[in-house]
């Protein structure tokens, strides 16, 4: 894997994931707070089933080209039942997982109240992961909640992370509650000491907390992080913009969407049906339909978008 650190941020739907693309970024990473919060409009403590997850991260991994890290939660039961997870993750063109330590029903990692499975059962996770998988460029993450665990530390999340890489974990990852540049360089340190260049993943979504010294994405990658996920920037943007529309559209009624409409004018998006992919539908049809259907279809409608057809 290159020394360079990669910044995918974190959606929850195929659109989300379109955008991340459009606007260059390498990677894009799949929430599972987002997840439950868009689908069954809840809180991320395990609800969301396995297959709930696998379906979205397929509608997310076809929607783009650009490689998918989806949250796998605790795997959804023990060894046996990781082995399912990771085929279905595979088979929908998911690139990675991360698969953790916690107990069922997981929950946040930010939440209190984390429960830890065994060293041992998560190792046997772990090893049942890589034994599953068809695609050895499918990469599995192991990740550790100890730090913020109940009778949890950074000692014990670093203890958990060394046994996983020796494990055979592609990568580590170890999610902090509130981080300090310190913790973040122990960790890395620690496992980078016993196992030169394994691959570490940085969840960033705790960075607002530092409120003097921000650790920047260039500190984390000479530390030594390769991933740098930002799971619930996107889904708080979109909570609180529709939020925002919708409240102005209660108070102001129509007045609301024209002021919409001007604040979107010459916006990148203000074209959704260009940003769609609407003119590629149009192309195919005029490849593979009858030509006299198509120049009716859109010489004789009338719609938002003008498309010329020869």
């Amino acid at each position: 894997m290159s020394k360079k650190a990669v910044v995918a941020p974190g959606i929850y739907d195929a659109l989300g994931a379109r955008i991340v693309e459009k606007l260059g970024f390498e990677a894009v990473y799949m929430t599972g707070y987002g997840t439950s919060l868009s689908r069954i409009g809840q809180t991320d403590v395990g609800l969301v089933t396995e297959t709930e997850m696998v379906q979205n991260a397929g509608l997310i991994a076809r929607a783009v080209g650009i490689p998918l890290t989806a949250d796998a939660d605790n795997g959804y039961g023990n060894a046996v039942n990781v082995m399912r997870t990771v085929r279905d993750y595979e088979t929908q063109g998911v690139a990675a997982i991360h698969i953790e330590d916690q107990v069922a029903p997981k929950r946040c990692g930010h939440m209190k109240g984390k429960l830890l499975i065994s060293e041992e059962e998560m190792i046997g996770k772990i090893k049942a992961a890589l034994d599953a998988r068809e695609d050895d460029d499918f990469i599995i993450i192991a990740r550790t909640d100890a730090r913020g665990a109940v009778s949890g530390s950074l000692d014990l999340a670093i203890k958990r992370g060394l046994a996983y890489a020796e494990a055979g974990a592609d990568m580590i990852f170890c999610e902090f509650t509130a981080p300090s540049e310190t913790e973040a360089e122990r960790f890395a340190k620690a496992i980078l000491t016993k196992f030169p260049g394994k691959p570490l993943l940085f969840n960033y979504s705790t960075a607002f907390k530092w409120n003097k010294s921000p650790l920047s994405f260039k500190r984390l990658e000479e530390l030594g992080f390769r991933l740098i996920i930002l799971p619930m920037q996107v889904t708080r943007t979109v909570l609180s913009g529709a939020w925002d529309f919708l409240s102005d559209l209660k108070k102001k009624s129509e007045l609301a969407i024209y002021e919409q409409e001007a604040r979107l004018a010459n916006h990148p998006t203000e074209d959704y049906q260009d940003f769609a992919g609407f003119p590629e539908i149009v192309k195919l049809e005029e490849t593979y339909l009858p030509k006299e259907e198509v120049y009716r279809k859109y010489q004789e409608s009338e719609g938002t978008i003008k498309i010329k057809t020869d």
